[in-house]
């Protein structure tokens, strides 16, 4: 995934080209398609909804790690973004925002259902303005916020609930 500029593109458009081989042999249809995935699969899961706004009809991102630049100004791991992309974000501007789904969330139209712990190391408050953005155009989403939870789900009344909540929402918006 660390390849010169292709992080955030390869697997994402791998993913993208196994969704369409699916359908295409008939094992599922468009609208019948969800995505999940937690820490850098929530960061997948958000890439992949905002890359290919109609191939995906229902996602659910949890503890997504979703903004290169924030992250190398304000991360816990500010050296990551710099190895993930090979330049630093004033070297290569334009790649860190095409590799954020932070900065497309004008171009979802999935249903989202995201979870995050309030004690996460990334910073709830981007994933709750992902989540504001798509509520603002009218894109089906719903945002649980975990009280103590860190990256991940670690109470298992927390991932109870959490897997009841993903049913609900992957049994209504995939039809």
């Amino acid at each position: 995934l660390v390849d010169n500029a292709n992080f955030g593109q390869i697997d994402i458009d791998e993913q993208a080209e196994i969704v369409r081989q699916a359908i295409a042999r008939g094992w599922t249809s468009a609208g019948k398609v969800g995505i999940t995935g937690c820490s850098y699969g929530g960061y997948f899961v958000l890439q992949s909804i905002a890359r290919y706004p109609d191939l995906y009809a229902a996602a659910n991102p949890q503890c997504a790690f979703i903004d290169l630049i924030s992250e190398w100004k304000l991360g816990v791991a500010a050296i990551l973004p710099p190895y993930l992309e090979g330049l630093p974000p004033y070297k290569a501007f334009n790649e860190y925002v095409n590799d954020s789904p932070s900065y497309a969330a004008d171009k979802v139209k999935a249903a989202v259902l995201t979870f995050h712990g309030t004690e996460d190391f990334l910073p709830i408050v981007q994933n709750e303005n992902f989540h504001l953005q798509l509520v603002n155009r009218g894109v089906p989403a719903r945002m649980v916020r975990f009280i103590f939870e860190g990256h991940g789900l670690g109470l298992p009344e927390n991932q109870l609930y959490a897997a009841q909540e993903q049913i609900s929402w992957f049994r209504t918006y995939l039809k």
